[in-house]
């Protein structure tokens, strides 16, 4: 009992002292007072006006507590608003006061307001706040049983990027706040943003239990959903678990029954991503973990896509991490065209980097497309892939086959943002129109001339390298050694120089496009080329045989095929030997002229039986607005010799060429045939129409005459030949009387 007495007096005491401090605070309490004391402190130490405009309260049930109205804190040597407040109050348990500790029961905060400032040099406007030094005299140790947060607003803004972020409608429930605690989190929130752009309600549930001293900090069953708009993205839906994320000083890091889950749309498409990971546990001594997954898909009408990433074995240390098998499998649709891919390979990761590696690339490609010849195309893809994120590089070797064909890629990125490329491709044989859509059947639907022509995308490309290709065959013609420079930068692509062989000849040059203005320029030329199959492989007509030098400087600009033949500019010539024009026999037509007795002309479509030889010909041509002209064609054989003008219409796809054909001197030519009667004359030949169906005129009645010259010059020789004979007779005869013999 005497016990009892004395706690009942102890217990008394100590009522009495709490009410007497109670009293005396009460009393000496001077809320102007407080609030010009805080507003000096705290101009003097920060160099911020401290606005107090509401009342300074103090409350004593069911705590002790202090009661703020409307407060502003300024920027620093600023009068612009950092922070603001609509209320707060902080409560405060009595009993540990008396041993020199501060435990606060609650901090609870109504209409806070705070804009946080990255500015240009790296720093942020709050830096300030963080410098106070630490003062160690105090053994005062702190201790929040709780805080709530509501009707509040956190703004950030970047004056570097010109990033922008809110979070507004802050409500916030946090637990036991101390140097080692556990509790629970709970926020909901409106997250805006500029630079990305988002509009977003979030809400995050999760247990806590972390302990500053020994550095380890834990999430349990963690819950956090978003759903708005991000990007481009709308309908976004993301939904975050985890039975729990622990992370340790000793660079340990835990991670269980971790799932994520997207779904949003995006231009009509509906996009969606999973990925799970069932344990994954990292730490000083290695990693370990179970399979982690990874789908995502994209669908709409136009498109869908289908990937599915898995890893397994996963093993390593807090620098790097080691994987056993990645796989890959993509199951994609475009249009009609599907790609299939299956990709297996090591992963090695270095996570100081971050740096990855694929070490022993291997697996399959598969295109499928109804407008293939082959309508499917399987490629075997073996190599190796690497990125480095902090040097910002990344580099792929890669060896592949396509159908007879084998391919070596090697790409190296210099730097991924932005993108600058270096590559090297050799191609031992290369059949383009293999894969190239079989031409329609009937007429074609619309005006090939108005197909678009748009070189826009060169300028998001930086890139350089070389190419090789052993033999390689596009739109007909077919090449050998063929070695192309290529340089991609600013809107501009140059492939300079290029070269192979073809057609018994040699072909170089150098091609630009560019997208200012969608602009075109080739340089090239042909030398010692075999003009016949060259012209019968990419055009499909036999207009011309012969063999020499070719050359072209061209440049046009336009938006479609036809704005393009419209502005050609630029020159063209040839040179050739031992050949021939193809689709009419001048020696055997103006032969058989002989037979007409009148004048006019005829017109004959050109045969590809038919031919003109040839020991020589030449011709430059000027080219502007997409027509060719010619002046100075010449052409020699044993039995003619032709000059020539005329023009090539490249938009209209016609010729209208005059040729004048003058008999050689000899009267043995083509075909054998005697040609005494034609010798000297000098006939027109036209040959025009559309490409597809070239006719020739020959204007017959410049031949007459010139036959019926020829002829009257011949019977007056004989004329003259039998007057001279005869009087040699005469002489002859008188000779011999006179002289008796």
């Amino acid at each position: 009992m005497k016990i009892l007495k004395l706690a009942a007096f102890a217990l008394g005491g100590i009522a009495a002292l709490l009410a007497a401090a109670v009293l005396y605070v009460a009393i000496t309490f001077d809320a102007v007072r407080v609030k010009e004391e805080l507003r000096r402190v705290v101009l003097e130490q920060k160099q911020r006006t401290l606005d107090i405009e509401g009342d300074v309260d103090l409350s004593f049930y069911p705590n002790l507590g202090l009661k703020l109205g409307r407060t502003a804190l300024s920027e620093h040597n600023s009068t612009e608003r950092f922070a603001a407040i609509d209320s707060a109050r902080v409560s405060v348990a009595v009993l540990p006061l008396l041993s020199g500790s501060l435990v606060v029961d609650e901090i609870r905060v109504e209409g806070a307001s705070v804009a946080l400032i990255r500015y240009k040099d790296g720093s942020f406007n709050f830096e300030d706040l963080l410098s106070a030094e630490k003062d160690d005299s105090s053994p005062v140790r702190f201790d929040i049983a709780g805080l709530k947060l509501s009707r509040s607003a956190l703004a950030f803004r970047d004056e570097g990027s010109g990033a922008a972020h809110a979070l507004d409608d802050i409500e916030l429930s946090v637990g036991k706040l101390a140097n080692a605690a556990r509790g629970r989190l709970d926020l909901a929130a409106r997250w805006t943003s500029v630079q990305p752009t988002a509009d977003s309600r979030i809400v995050l549930a999760t247990g806590y239990d972390y302990d500053l001293p020994a550095q380890r900090f834990a999430l349990e069953a963690l819950s956090a959903t978003m759903d708005g708009t991000l990007f481009d993205l709308t309908d976004v839906r993301a939904a975050l678990t985890s039975e729990r994320l622990e992370a340790g000083a000793d660079d340990r890091i835990e991670i269980r029954k971790l799932a994520l889950d997207l779904s949003a749309r995006r231009a009509g498409e509906a996009l969606s991503a999973k990925l799970t990971a069932p344990a994954l546990q990292l730490d000083a001594g290695g990693a370990r973990g179970d399979e982690v997954s990874l789908t995502a898909k994209i669908d709409s009408s136009a498109r869908m896509a289908d990937i599915k990433l898995q890893l397994k074995g996963i093993e390593g240390s807090a620098q790097a991490i080691r994987i056993a098998g990645l796989t890959l499998a993509l199951d994609a649709r475009q249009d009609t065209a599907t790609v299939k891919a299956a990709l297996a390979s090591p992963l090695n990761v270095q996570l100081d980097g971050p740096s990855g590696e694929l070490s022993a690339l291997d697996g399959t490609i598969d295109i499928a497309h109804p407008s293939l010849p082959m309508k499917s195309v399987k490629l075997p893809v073996k190599g190796s892939a690497r990125a480095d994120l902090k040097a910002q590089t990344a580099a792929l070797d890669l060896d592949t086959r396509l159908d007879d064909s084998h391919i070596q890629l090697k790409l190296a990125a210099t730097r991924l943002q932005p993108l600058a490329l270096n590559f090297d491709v050799d191609i031992d044989q290369l059949d383009l129109d293999r894969y190239r859509p079989p031409a329609a059947a009937g007429p074609a639907a619309g005006n090939p001339d108005d197909t678009p022509v748009d070189l826009s995308a060169l300028r998001g490309i930086n890139a350089s390298g070389s190419v090789r290709i052993g033999a390689l065959q596009v739109a007909g013609v077919k090449m050998t050694k063929m070695t192309l420079n290529v340089k991609a930068a600013n809107g501009k692509l140059e492939v300079s120089p290029y070269s192979a062989a073809l057609y018994q000849g040699a072909a170089s040059g150098a091609l630009s496009l560019n997208a200012e203005g969608n602009r075109i320029a080739l340089k090239q030329t042909l030398s010692d080329i075999d003009v016949h199959p060259l012209i019968r492989d990419a055009a499909g007509k036999d207009l011309l045989e012969g063999r020499g030098t070719v050359m072209l400087d061209v440049a046009t600009s336009g938006t479609t095929v036809g704005a393009l033949k419209r502005a050609l500019d630029g020159s063209a010539s040839l040179k050739l030997r031992d050949g021939a024009i193809r689709g009419i026999n001048l020696a055997k037509s103006l032969r058989e002229a002989k037979a007409k007795l009148g004048g006019g002309a005829t017109v004959q479509q050109a045969s590809a039986t038919e031919k003109t030889d040839f020991s020589a010909l030449s011709a430059s041509f000027r080219i502007d607005d997409g027509i060719a002209r010619n002046s100075d064609l010449t052409a020699s054989s044993p039995f003619l010799r032709l000059a020539g003008a005329g023009t090539v219409n490249l938009p209209d796809e016609s010729v209208d060429y005059l040729a004048r054909v003058t008999l050689a001197a000899t009267s043995k030519g083509q075909d054998g045939r005697a040609a005494d009667e034609l010798r000297g004359v000098t006939v027109p030949v036209r040959l025009y129409g559309p490409f597809a169906s070239l006719d020739y005129k020959i204007e017959f009645a410049d031949l007459v005459k010139g036959a019926a010259r020829t002829a009257v010059e011949q019977q007056s020789q004989k004329l003259q030949d039998k007057a001279r004979d005869k009087v040699q007779e005469q002489v002859g005869d008188k000779l011999k009387g006179l002289f008796g013999r």
